[in-house]
């Protein structure tokens, strides 16, 4: 769509311009000087050139060529010359418009004003357009009208050249910014160049004075810009040209006076015409060229003083006497001063050295020519201390090639070498860790002393001369190649980092000068520019030859240790068997035989005497602590094995207390023992097995009764725990011989009896608490232990709370085991 409206633009100005030329053509024929062959002045030759400059080159242009033909000979046919006469004259102006246009802009160039070669190149192109016409114009005229080939010729010569002269200037400057806003000038400028041409070219004027326009030309060449003087070209020459065909101005008054032909008289307006356009446009070129180049100067001194100022080096500029001519803010900073303060004082006196003869002595041979290219200065900036500054010198000449100033460029190089001094000192003191640098092939930069230390070479034998997989074991670089993929040799060891990783660490082996082999473990890492692009390999090592062998003894150790646990466990499992199966083995018969037992004290044998009974309840006494002690071994025998099955169901623990402290009373009864039974009158709904609930109860009790002498108290309480509401707590307590703190820990394990019950020969086997401790926690409780020897004992178990409302499950004692 904008194409289009562009092609449309350009279809309607095109439209407009050839009915211009067609307008200007025949205008110039009506007003042609009576008994003159050729018009005085030509204007459509160069409203034709100044619309195909304005255009860009393309078949556009030509397209307008041929409309120029068209209209020029319809205008010489609308002035009265015969058709074949006018049809000439229509080709000559085509040619014409083409010979400049074409010129111009040959090699598809734009036109344009901006340098003097412009400008000669439009006068040249102006006059080889004009000859054109002269030529063709001239044979037309002599051929069809039978008037004089030269005379024709060199006055249309004159009359094209001036009107291509003042016009194209508007076609080149179209699209061209103006140099300046107007304001108060342009328009007094303007008032006075119009007014004073028509002045100089009305009727009634007859002095000499056709040179006053020109230096008000001049004025708005150097002052308002290229378009301005286009414009005014423009204006000046239809005032002079029309004036003058009304017979004013000076021309017209030497006709009158001295009796010169109409063809001078229209030579020498052409001639005013042409010297205006050629001095306005040379000083408005020239105008123009000047700005640019204070513009670009302006520009670079801008630029320059922002390089100056933002560079972190110190630039100081100085003359051939030494004095300061100008400096950067960098340099303004280390000297201490604001940059106008220093210009023109001598460097010697305001360089913060110490020795500033030498300075003057440095100075001293800028002028000669020796001074030296590069040198290194201490000095003492205030706030900063002592800094390095390492000085690179160049000479400006002027145009002889004589030298005028030194140039210093300064870099504080201070902070740079107290860091690579740290560096090399750090280095240098890593006397035991091997830091080697290479470059991108492998060549080596850096060999610290930890790496002649380790390796037994020395920096000299193998900085720039080595590559660094030679150090290596050869047989482990092959290895690695293949692992990897890549040919053998530095690649190896820089692969991954040459990938992107940022280091990549491994165990090495390092062969030392003389041949033994050390194991390293070497973190590579890349080296990179401020760019990111790799500029180098950088490798730390550690010696780790001994920590090798030491993992390796370790481990066999270990996997020594792992064969023997292997071994005791199977031992023990196997144990474990052993256990569970002469448990059941026992069962069966000693279940028998305290069947008999009972046979015999209920009289089935007979009645039995006293003596007898009494040794029948020994028996059977006996013979329940060895069931209750197999029974014991089989619960936990599938302890160990995991097999611990509960039938977990809501139940009150109440009745399972209640249940167990019934089952002990047995025993308590026959000792002197006070005994204290504390249970919550509402309900404590657990989640659990109520059998294996009994037996922790029942064996925490049997514990307390055992281990609490005569005349001592036991107790038992259950109750919610008033700090935590979804808990039940059962405690169990007695007066006893408590347990040693040493036993604590242990107290809870299989088969673990106390210091104290050893001591006092108590029976007991060991696996009563470590069945509590496997029932508690299978239901999702804890035990916990609180003793003091000679004190008493007291075992706390944490039960949760049943979260479920159904009814509950009637207790009954069971067997588990």
């Amino acid at each position: 769509m904008s194409r289009l409206l562009g092609r449309t633009r350009w279809s309607v100005a095109a439209a407009l311009a050839l009915v211009g030329v067609f307008v200007l053509g025949a205008t110039a024929v009506r007003f042609a000087p009576p008994g003159s062959s050729v018009a005085v002045w030509w204007p459509a030759a160069g409203l034709a050139v100044s619309f195909l400059l304005a255009t860009a080159p393309g078949p556009r242009a030509w397209l307008f060529v041929l409309g120029v033909l068209v209209s020029s000979a319809a205008a010489n046919a609308y002035g009265g010359r015969p058709p074949l006469v006018a049809l000439c004259l229509g080709v000559a102006n085509a040619a014409e418009a083409a010979v400049v246009f074409g010129l111009l802009t040959h090699g598809g160039r734009r036109p344009t004003l901006a340098s003097m070669d412009d400008l000669w190149r439009l006068l040249a192109a102006t006059l080889a357009g004009a000859l054109v016409f002269a030529l063709l114009a001239g044979l037309t005229v002599s051929i069809g009208l039978g008037g004089p080939f030269l005379a024709t010729a060199s006055a249309v010569t004159a009359s094209h050249a001036a009107a291509v002269l003042v016009f194209a200037p508007l076609g080149i400057s179209a699209g061209t910014r103006r140099a300046r806003s107007p304001g108060f000038e342009d328009l007094v400028q303007w008032v006075v160049t119009v007014g004073l041409t028509a002045w100089v070219f009305h009727t009634g004027q007859t002095l000499p004075l056709a040179f006053l326009p020109i230096p008000l030309l001049v004025w708005g060449a150097l002052r308002l810009g290229l378009r301005t003087v286009a414009l005014q070209l423009l204006v000046v020459g239809v005032l002079a040209v029309t004036l003058t065909s009304f017979g004013g101005g000076p021309f017209a008054a030497a006709a009158r006076v001295v009796g010169i032909l109409p063809e001078t008289v229209g030579a020498l307006t052409q001639a005013f015409l042409a010297t205006a356009a050629v001095t306005a446009l040379s000083l408005a070129v020239a105008s123009t060229q000047r700005r640019t180049a204070l513009g670009d100067l302006r520009g670079e001194v801008e630029l320059s003083g922002v390089v100056l100022d933002t560079a972190a080096s110190a630039i100081i500029v100085l003359d051939r006497s030494g004095l300061i001519a100008r400096l950067n803010a960098t340099a303004a900073r280390l000297l201490g001063a604001p940059e106008d303060e220093l210009v023109g004082r001598p460097a010697a006196d305001v360089f913060p050295v110490n020795d500033h003869d030498e300075v003057s002595d440095l100075m001293s041979d800028i002028a000669e020519g020796t001074a030296a290219l590069h040198e290194e200065q201490d000095w003492r900036v205030e706030g900063l201390g002592l800094r390095h500054i390492v000085w690179t010198n160049a000479y400006l000449r002027d145009d002889d090639g004589h030298r005028t100033h030194l140039v210093k460029t300064g870099v504080d190089v201070t902070d740079e070498r107290a860091a690579r001094t740290f560096v090399e000192a750090v280095l240098e003191a890593a006397t035991a860790t091997p830091i080697i640098g290479t470059d991108l092939v492998g060549g080596i930069t850096l060999f610290n002393r930890g790496a002649e230390n380790v390796l037994g070479w020395q920096a000299a034998e193998v900085v720039g001369r080595r590559d660094w997989s030679l150090l290596h074991d050869p047989v482990q670089i092959d290895r690695r190649a293949d692992e990897l993929g890549v040919e053998s040799g530095f690649d190896v060891l820089v692969h991954r980092v040459r990938e992107g990783a940022a280091t990549e660490t491994r165990d090495w082996t390092y062969v030392r000068k003389d041949g033994m082999r050390r194991t390293v473990s070497l973190t590579m890492s890349g080296i990179r520019d401020e760019g990111g692009q790799l500029t180098g390999y950088l490798g730390v090592a550690e010696d780790v030859t001994r920590r090798r062998q030491v993992e390796v003894t370790l481990q066999v150790a270990l996997d020594r240790e792992r064969q023997a646990v292997e071994e005791l466990t199977q031992l023990d499992r196997t144990k474990s068997d052993f256990v569970s199966a002469i448990s059941h083995e026992l069962r069966t018969p000693l279940a028998s035989v305290l069947g008999y037992t009972e046979m015999l004290e209920d009289g089935a044998a007979g009645a039995l005497t006293d003596r007898q009974l009494e040794l029948v309840a020994r028996v059977d006494r006996n013979g329940r602590r060895l069931l209750s002690l197999i029974e014991d071994l089989l619960l936990n025998s599938r302890i160990e094995a995991g097999r611990l099955e509960l039938d977990p169901r809501r139940c009150d623990l109440s009745d399972v207390v209640t249940s167990a402290w019934t089952s002990v009373e047995s025993v308590t009864a026959q000792r002197d023992l006070v005994r204290e039974l504390e249970v919550s009158p509402r309900p404590l709904w657990v989640e659990g097995d109520p059998a294996a609930l009994e037996l922790m109860v029942t064996n925490l009790l049997s514990n307390a009764v055992k281990f609490t002498p005569d005349g001592g108290r036991v107790a038992l309480a259950a109750h919610h725990d008033d700090r935590r509401p979804d808990t039940v707590r059962l405690v169990v307590s007695d007066t006893g011989m408590g347990i040693p703190p040493a036993d604590h820990e242990r107290v809870f394990a299989r088969f673990f009896r106390s210091s104290a019950a050893n001591e006092r020969a108590i029976q007991g086997s060991g696996l009563g608490l470590s069945i509590v401790r496997a029932i508690a926690e299978g239901h999702g409780g804890s035990v916990s232990l609180d003793s003091t020897p000679e004190e008493g004992s007291t075992f706390t178990v944490c039960l949760p709370v049943s979260t479920s409302t159904g009814p509950p499950t009637p207790h009954a004692s069971q067997d588990i085991s």
